[in-house]
């Protein structure tokens, strides 16, 4: 079995607990996510099998899609409702149109502090542990692109929202600088993630509904290709005995595709190659200059390849 499979992670457990017990389930050697989620979140967390554990990297720079909640008023160490609070205000705006537009005022490119309570390693120790001995680690400012947040409720303290953003955000970080710019304070009371780049949370399955689907023998089904899981990547179909050759560590010159269009390709971006069936057989850099005519021998590489699969 190769492919993704979408799991809506339940709340309270990690990310690696849900991937360990994906793993025991369906009986497979590999297993890994494409990107954490805190233990209070719930919601999408693609979990790759086997041969889909190689394109983990090409997907964890993926863009994501929140629903949360956050309580105005109240600041905790963490960030979070699962936090020591420290410092509470009385202090909370009561219009509504201040609050949203201090919501819509993050959108765009902004820096962004990572919480000490984090997965985040420093001299390979995760920042959350240190951080539980009394060690607080300064960790510099990032920057991350906040492309849509959009406010859905407001029942004051508490505010319900959307947002979309860039690999590399923390929604609790986000609902603590919401809050000082307000002037009250603020943590995170609830998150969903309802999207990972083209992975949707319609699309995605309990732990207990992978449990009837084993049952049924239904779960192949519901397994993501690794071609379909990277659709949004340039394609080149290759025949069997290219893909064969590719397999064993070929690089594909201009003879090998002379009769294939790649107007579609510009160089430097990554591409899939496929069998004439949509099996993934490598992911590649793509060297191709236009027009292919140019080269005289034949010879030149149209990629590197980054990754082969077996397929």
């Amino acid at each position: 079995m190769n492919g993704i499979l979408i799991i809506d992670k339940p709340s309270g457990v990690t990310s690696h607990d849900v991937v360990k017990r994906v793993k025991r389930l369906l009986k497979v050697h590999k297993a890994g996510h494409t990107g954490t989620l805190d233990p209070l979140a719930t919601g999408v967390l693609p979990i790759c099998i086997n041969e889909a554990t190689k394109i983990v990297q090409f997907l964890i720079n993926d863009d994501k899609e929140y629903e949360a909640d956050l309580k105005l008023g109240v600041e905790t160490d963490t960030q979070d409702l699962f936090g020591r609070v420290i410092r509470e205000s009385c202090q909370i705006p009561g219009d509504h149109n201040k609050i949203i537009d201090t919501f819509i005022s993050f959108e765009g490119n902004i820096k962004q502090k990572p919480p000490v309570f984090s997965a985040l390693k420093y001299q390979g120790t995760p920042l959350y542990k240190l951080a539980r001995r009394g060690i607080y680690v300064d960790t510099p400012e990032r920057e991350i692109h906040i492309f849509k947040i959009n406010v859905t409720k407001i029942d004051l303290p508490y505010v319900s929202f959307n947002v979309s953003c860039s690999k590399g955000t923390y929604i609790r970080t986000l609902c603590a600088d919401i809050g000082k710019r307000l002037g009250c304070g603020a943590h995170l009371v609830g998150l969903r993630r309802i999207r990972s780049g083209s992975f949707y949370i319609k699309d995605s399955h309990s732990l207990d509904e992978l449990e009837v689907l084993l049952k049924n023998g239904a779960v192949k089904d519901k397994v993501i290709p690794l071609d379909k899981a990277l659709n949004n990547l340039p394609q080149i179909k290759v025949n069997d005995d290219l893909a064969r050759r590719v397999r064993h560590g070929k690089q594909i010159i201009v003879d090998d595709v002379k009769d294939i269009c790649l107007f579609h390709i510009k160089t430097g971006e990554r591409l899939r190659i496929t069998s004439l069936k949509d099996d993934l057989i490598a992911v590649g850099e793509s060297l191709i200059t236009s027009p292919l005519t140019d080269k005289k021998d034949g010879w030149d590489m149209i990629c590197k390849l980054i990754r082969v699969f077996n397929t």
